[in-house]
């Protein structure tokens, strides 16, 4: 059986009101609940709700008041590349230390819609590890047709661009790794569009990747049109796991029995068979 941890993370982007938020995040916690309990014994398991930045210190509050046992964290769906100091409407990543332990960095629609370079990005990482935070890097090809090599090289390039930025704002590659970071794979043509990657070129991502870090044992998430009828194929079986080690959900996390549908199939790839 694998021992490596599977981390599931729901990403509620700007859907939900926070007045709904912790209501809905109790009743994920809930359920996440019941099915560790159901499981019987622990997991191998890491379960992350991304709320909105007015929602993350009431979430998390619940989360520790009401659902200790659970060990659901919270994390931050964004953060500033500024530090603290004279900068209206920003958050740092140093205002979140003791509410959510990790960040999302360099998010498509982050890109996309604001505009973030792999420049941007490295600044972000640099800030976040320098709270003592771990970040959640995302990367991702808008390469629908493209060979699986073309997109290995694209996803590496982006990878490396982001590296070297970080590097450049004082934070190494081995202060990143320390850091807990983890790499999620968001391919921008899958995401919202109903159509996820196959699992093989997720995989190849991955491996990818690892290999050009050379770090075999960086985390590495699937994101882009999850749902909880294919979460098995992304995380295998406890003797045949994929080379995947968790999902970072998005539409189907706004409906809490299909994030805990998820949640349970992740608990069946870290099960004894």
């Amino acid at each position: 059986m694998s021992s490596r941890q599977i981390t599931i993370i729901a990403n509620w982007k700007a859907n939900l009101p926070p007045s709904e938020e912790v209501a809905f995040a109790k009743e994920i916690a809930e359920g996440v609940g019941g099915a560790l309990q159901a499981a019987g014994s622990p997991s191998s398991l890491r379960v992350l709700l991304a709320p909105s930045a007015l929602g993350l210190v009431p979430v998390a509050s619940l989360l520790r008041r009401e659902f200790p046992q659970a060990g659901i964290e919270v994390a931050a769906q964004d953060s500033s590349l500024s530090s603290a100091g004279a900068f209206t409407g920003e958050i740092p990543a140093v205002h979140l230390v003791g509410i959510a332990p990790a960040i999302i960095v360099g998010h498509s629609e982050r890109r996309r819609d604001h505009g973030e370079s792999d420049e941007v990005v490295g600044g972000k990482l640099a800030r976040v590890v320098a709270a003592g935070l771990a970040p959640i890097l995302c990367l991702g090809d808008d390469l629908p047709e493209a060979e699986i090599a073309t997109r290995i090289a694209y996803v590496e390039a982006q990878c490396a661009a982001a590296f070297a930025a970080a590097e450049r704002a004082g934070c190494s590659a081995d202060q990143l790794f320390a850091a807990g970071l983890v790499a999620a794979y968001e391919p921008v043509w899958a995401i919202g569009t109903g159509n996820p990657a196959s699992v093989e070129i997720a995989e190849a991502i991955a491996s990818g990747l690892r290999s050009a870090l050379h770090r075999e044992e960086l985390p590495v998430l699937y994101g882009g049109s999850v749902d909880a009828a294919s979460a098995p194929t992304w995380f295998g079986t406890p003797t045949r796991r994929t080379a995947l080690d968790g999902l970072l959900v998005g539409g189907a996390s706004l409906h809490a029995d299909r994030f805990v549908a998820i949640v349970r199939a992740a608990l069946a790839a870290t099960e004894p068979a």
